[in-house]
Parts: C-alpha cells; structure tokens; sequence
C-alpha cells in the first residue's frame, strides 16, 4: 500500500465516522439512510477513483527511483584498458569513441534534479614525500632535464600535495546523441607554487570534441605508472585547445584528424644576428590519427604537421616546416599483467616531449643566422605487473635525445635518461600506498653529464569512494 493510498482511505474512514457520530448516540434510526448521505458517499468513491487514477498517471510519467543509468551508447572501451589499475585518472579523462564511459556501470553518476544530465564529482588528494640524494634543480617533479651539469652531492628532503586534482564530468541526453563535458583542474602552478592549472575542458557530441584536452598527438592508454607524476622523459605531454573529429572505419579501427593550438619553442635571440625574436605560428597544428584495438591489445600510430618559427624585432619572419610520427601499443602478457611502449621521431616537435616542453628547442639557428628545425627522438617502455589483488609493481625507462644545432650553446640539452621502479600496495578502493626509486641523467651538448637519484612515497585516495567490489558493477 502506497503512502497515497494510505491518506485516501484514512480520509473516507474520517468522513464516515464524523456521519456517524453526527446522528448521535442514543438516535433512533428509522428506515434507509437519507439520499442527501448516499450522495456524499457516492461522490466520496468517485473522488477515490479519481485520486488513484492520478497516482497511477504520477507513477508512469516518473521513472522508478533504482532505474539504471545508462551511458548512451553501445561501444565500449577495451577490457584491458578497464582493467589496468593506474594511480592517477589520465586515462579516464581522455576521450573515446561515441563517447563510450571507461566505467560502464556509470560509477559515482547521479541524475541531476530534473534535467537529462547525469553528473559525477571525481579527484583525489596526494601527498608525496621525496628525499633527493644529490641536486636535482626541481625539488617537487622529477625532471632529468633539470639536473645540473655536473650536479653537486647535496640531499634534500620534500613533500608536496601539487599533484591532488578536482574533476566534473557531465553526460546529457541531447536530440542529436550524449553530450559529454569534461573539467580537470591539478595544483601544479608554475615554480614551487600550488595555483590551480587547467589539464582538460572539453565537451563531445558524438564524435566531435572542441576544447582543451590530451593532444591528438598522444595515447592516453599507454601512459605508465610511475611514482613520480611527472612521469617519462619521453613521454608525449601537451594539452592543446582543440577541434578534434574521431571516425570508425570498421570495429576496432578508428581514425582522428585535428587541427590544434600552436606554438613555437624557438631561442628568444638569433645568436648570429644578435636581434631579437619574437615566435609566431601562421597556421594550426595538425594531426592524423590511426588506432587499431582489441580487448588484449592496441596499436596506435599518428602524424603531427606544423609550422615553426618567429619574426625578429625588425619585421623580418622566418618559418621552418615541422613534423614528428609516433607509434604506441599496450599488449596483455598474462592476466591483468601488460606492457605499453611510445617511440617518437620528428623534426621540429620537442615542445610535445615531456623533458623538453619548456625549453625552446623546436628549431634553432644555423652558421648564417637562418631558423632550422632541430631532430628530436625518443622512446619509452613500461611493465607492469600485479602480485596480487592488493600489490602491483611498475618498472619504466626512457630516453629522449634533441640534435641541435652548430650554434647552440654548449651547455644546451642534448639527451635523458630516465628510470622508475616503484611498488603499490591499494588494501581498497580508491586508496593507493607505495613508494619507488628514480634515476636521471642529463647529457649536455658538450657532453658534460650530471645524474641524479631520488626516493619517493605517495599516499593517494580519492575524494569520492567507490564500490570496492568492481566484480559486481562491471560487466567484464
């Protein structure tokens, strides 16, 4: 019996009692009930009717309080990119084909009050604690690019929360398909300060992504874990504002195209002409994507085309044509177990690596004072492996080199080396406790060289806790 029904008999049982008790005890009663009383109850059922009716009518236009979510849409994102447990949520905020939610159980969703938008509060708090075994020139992210040349024998001990992020993601049901919005926010401000830092903003209708997101030049299912956020050298590492379109030629075969932000790393002075140079961009970057997937494994290729160069403080501009390929794969070797790889070439394109992004070594200037785009390649390689349901272990090396040119500095960057060993231990969900070692080197253009080691502990747990038993809500 429904609270609606319980008040509507409640109300007849009232109206009866309060006829009764209007005759009075000790009444007399002579033949039928007046007709003027029938009437009143007569019109009283009538009134019952009607009112049931119209809980009934309430009950149908409103879906049931437990009605599952439902993401909108069929596809789904490959088992073993669900099933590799990573500390950060870099691969969940990427985007994916016809909007396919990485959890299809549309965990920690809830519907938005009267609307069609489902939405879901997401992020973590971390702390990391660091002890440096001689100086390594970025006391919070561990950069081979940053250690000195030669470095001294000075220990430093640091903790830091800059890696904590905030996340809101929405998906609504629109005429046209699922529309879904993606915010990410980390601490990681410029320097040692912890201002807030835009990592994603973007929306997606079907398949058009416009906003600020992982660069197409990138492939968010290969990033490794690492103890240290910052993650490889090498690794590919730009977000870029973006109008991005993902096509499926056929199942497991998708192709993007985009055209991306630009921006030139070039030296701020032409050491031959000692004039000034301000970097400019005449055109967008773009970028073709091909990826092939299947639940065990994926491959993935890409091609980035860009313009490099600047205007000196006299009006004169100089560009250089700039490209780069990358490959990248995740291969499961045995249960959850799995290995991912990135090699990159290209010509023009450090300020998409990791260890090189902030330097300005895109191009630089040849023995006559002309712009020429600098070589740059690199690569990484990543195991991962689960010792159990609670413990899991991660090794990761990579290597980066940039081939300047004949008058850059001698002390200007020429190759790293890095190095990650780490153990997990996460007793639950969303609760993740460990530590590893990093080795860097940084090799100067004279060859002048400098390494570096650091320990590293973490503690990370999500701000919105999760079903422990993933078993039971995962369809895999």
């Amino acid at each position: 019996m429904t609270v609606a029904q319980a008040i509507i008999i409640a109300f007849i049982a009232f109206c009866l009692l309060t006829s009764a008790w209007g005759e009075g005890p000790g009444t007399e009663v002579h033949g039928p009930q007046p007709s003027s009383q029938e009437s009143e109850i007569e019109a009283l059922k009538a009134r019952v009717k009607q009112l049931e009716q119209s809980v009934e009518d309430i009950k149908k236009k409103e879906p049931p309080p437990d009605e599952p979510l439902s993401p909108g849409t069929q596809t789904e994102v490959p088992a073993i990119d669900r099933e590799r447990e990573l500390v950060t949520d870099d691969a969940y905020a990427d985007a994916r084909l016809d909007n396919a939610p990485f959890d299809p159980a549309l965990r920690g969703f809830f519907r938005f009050p009267g609307s069609h938008t489902l939405l879901r509060v997401g992020g973590y708090i971390r702390t990391d604690a660091m002890y440096d075994f001689s100086q390594l020139g970025n006391i919070n992210q561990f950069r081979p690019e940053s250690i000195p040349t030669p470095n001294f024998d000075a220990s430093n001990y640091n903790m830091a929360a800059r890696a904590s992020r905030i996340s809101l993601e929405t998906r609504t049901d629109t005429r046209w398909d699922v529309l879904r919005t993606y915010i990410e926010i980390d601490f990681v401000g410029p320097g040692n300060s912890t201002n807030f830092r835009l990592r994603h903003f973007y929306g997606q209708l079907k398949n058009l992504l416009v906003g600020q997101s992982w660069s197409t030049f990138h492939d968010s299912d290969v990033i490794p874990e690492t103890v240290d956020f910052n993650g490889p050298n090498s690794w590919i590492f730009q977000f870029n504002p973006q109008v991005r379109y993902t096509h499926q030629l056929a199942k497991g075969h998708v192709v993007s195209a985009a055209v991306e932000q630009p921006s030139s790393g070039i030296p701020s002075i032409n050491p031959v002409t000692a004039q000034d140079v301000s970097s400019t961009s005449p055109f967008p970057d773009f970028v073709f994507r091909y990826r092939y997937e299947t639940d065990d494994y994926h491959f993935n290729t890409a091609g980035l085309f860009r313009s490099v160069g600047g205007v000196t403080s006299s009006g004169q501009s100089d560009h250089v044509f700039g490209y780069g390929v990358m490959a990248s794969g995740l291969v499961r070797l045995w249960g959850r177990d799995n290995i991912v790889f990135q090699a990159v070439y290209g010509e023009g394109v450090s300020r998409y690596f990791n260890d090189t992004r902030n330097l300005n070594l895109d191009a630089g200037y040849d023995s006559v004072g002309s712009i020429k785009a600098q070589p740059a390649y690199g690569g990484y390689a990543a195991l991962q492996h689960f010792w159990n349901d609670h413990w899991r272990s991660t090794a990761t090396y990579g290597f980066l080199q940039v081939n300047t040119t004949e008058s850059s500095p001698t002390d200007t960057y020429k190759r790293t080396q890095y190095l990650d060993c780490n153990l997990l231990y996460s007793p639950v969900e969303g609760v993740t406790i460990g530590g590893g070692f990093l080795w860097g080197q940084r090799v100067n253009k004279n060859d002048v060289s400098g390494e570096g080691f650091r320990i590293t502990f973490l503690l990370k747990y999500d701000l919105v806790r999760l079903q422990q038993d993933v078993k039971k809500v995962l369809p895999f």
